[in-house]
């Protein structure tokens, strides 16, 4: 089997910010890694370490840092519909519909291909029955549903996800970890999810990217070699949720 190209390539990443009274913090530093086309990659650490910081820049939402990333060839500087982005919050507009809010980022296509596109990403959400709702009428999980959806509906190859499952519920985010599983095999797409529930990431990635405190370094790229689908109470899934605590707990 001919192996996989890198499709997402993270080389020499250095990332500054200048804070008011004009001093230097310096929140990531030397960040390599790649990325193959259909993986699932979770980025874990400690709040504050720049997890979602390096998410933004990989989705061109963040052009001031040094360094290059590349996905599929391209230099990646500014956003693009090709990359879908969901936040930790929903985001949804109050005054729009379910409906509206996944139709309003879609551009240049006509009233019934809108309703297609849409019409398919409610479906692969599970929202079906509520496209007429309003974001105050649905529950967290729900409201995030609608977020993945607006994501998902200009067809993206990569998805982003900042903690998107952070507020709620476990047994709404067990889920919604589920359906984000469903997605991707549907769909096919590069997934990147930042996070700092370390079963979480064991549930969903393929590879799990681990950093440091800041400045952020890389402390370690861990491979998931866990049978699918996953079963959280599997002693396999149980010893390697300890190997990654390890990494942030001293005994």
């Amino acid at each position: 089997m001919k192996e996989q190209k890198e499709y997402i390539s993270v080389r020499l990443i250095k990332k500054i910010y200048i804070c008011k009274n004009q001093q230097e913090l310096s929140v990531l530093k030397n960040i390599n890694f790649d990325i193959k086309k259909g993986e699932f990659i979770c980025i874990i650490g400690e709040s504050g370490c720049g997890k979602s910081t390096l998410l933004r820049m990989m989705a061109g939402l963040d052009a001031d840092y040094e360094g290059d990333i590349f996905i599929d060839g391209e230099q990646i500087r500014k956003p693009s519909r090709k990359r879908g982005f969901v936040f930790q919050e929903h985001r949804l507009f109050p005054w729009l519909t379910v409906a509206d809010n996944i139709k309003f980022v879609i551009n240049d296509k006509d009233r019934i291909e809108k309703q297609q596109r849409v019409r398919r990403v409610i479906d692969i959400v599970g929202l079906g029955g509520f496209e007429d709702a309003y974001p105050k009428e649905l529950s967290g999980g729900m409201a995030q549903r609608a977020n993945i959806a607006r994501a998902l509906v200009n067809n993206p190859s990569i998805l982003f996800l900042d903690e998107p499952f952070g507020a709620l519920d476990a047994f709404t985010k067990m889920r919604l970890q589920n359906k984000l599983i469903e997605i991707r095999e549907e769909e096919k797409s590069t997934m990147v999810l930042v996070t700092h529930d370390i079963e979480e990431a064991v549930f969903l990635a393929d590879r799990i990217i681990v950093l440091s405190n800041r400045p952020a370094t890389i402390k370690d790229i861990v491979e998931v070699n866990i049978k699918c689908p996953r079963n959280r109470n599997n002693d396999d899934f149980i010893e390697f949720r300890k190997r990654l605590f390890h990494y942030f707990v001293k005994e």
